[in-house]
């Protein structure tokens, strides 16, 4: 029996709902930040669509990575910045798979720090959602992201937005790597491979407005995470809520 947002059992047993759950999640992530490094991110929104569970981040930062990137040390603030990621998200993913019930094979993250903010990605390796959109929109996104990423990347052999709404849009290319990024990636030259993801990434900033024009919306952010081991990434654009393009 439904009852406003609040659902309850046959027992009477009151079962949380799924905009309950997303806020607990949220507010758990930033106090888990914040009590393992005295500070928690400024808002923290949470997503899920399929399998895939989304943290979308403003203003986290720690003492420890400003000094780095005055430094113009940006490689040890990553570094720095993925240990207490990977630290926090362990304790995460266990309360992220017991509230929604479901279990996360793969886990990723790209931060913008010179606007001081981030996403993670959770992911399920059985997850096969893909959004149903209008065949000329998808045409035109995809061969817009072919079109940008041919100078850095393979072409992609599938594309597919995995959730789009009107505060975000998330898409999966899959069999994106050469063959020298695949050596470089199992010969463990991890650095290497952030440098020219830091480079992907700024390609496609570069080609903001093309996107923008497809979307219709303003774009406040932009991601790309790459799972290497399964050869794919993931482009995420968070738009700007309050404005669409005139």
């Amino acid at each position: 029996m439904k009852l406003g947002h609040f659902y309850f059992s046959k027992e009477g047993v009151r079962i949380k709902s799924n905009h309950e759950n997303l806020v607990y999640l949220s507010s758990t992530f930033s106090k888990l930040l914040k009590r393992s490094f005295g500070k928690g991110p400024e808002t923290c929104n949470v997503f899920l669509k399929g399998n895939r569970f989304y943290v979308y981040m403003r203003n986290f930062i720690t003492p420890a990575e400003e000094v780095l990137i005055k430094q113009d040390k940006l490689e040890l603030a990553v570094d720095f910045r993925s240990s207490i990621i990977n630290a926090v998200t362990e304790d995460y993913l266990t309360e992220v798979s017991k509230v929604l019930g479901i279990t996360f094979d793969h886990f990723f993250h790209d931060w913008n720090y010179d606007k001081n903010t981030g996403i993670l990605l959770f992911d399920h390796s059985q997850s096969d959602h893909e959004e149903n959109l209008d065949n000329t929109f998808e045409s035109n996104l995809f061969a817009l992201i072919e079109n940008v990423g041919s100078s850095y990347y393979k072409k992609p052999a599938s594309l597919k937005v995995i959730k789009f709404t009107q505060n975000i849009c998330a898409i999966e290319s899959n069999e994106v790597l050469l063959p020298l990024e695949r050596l470089v990636y199992e010969k463990g030259n991890f650095e290497l491979l952030l440098r020219q993801a830091r480079e992907i990434k700024k390609g496609y900033w570069e080609n903001k407005g093309q996107f923008e024009g497809i979307f219709n919306r303003l774009i406040e952010d932009m991601f790309m995470m790459w799972d290497y081991k399964n050869n794919r990434n993931f482009l995420v654009f968070i738009f700007n809520r309050l404005y669409t393009m005139n």
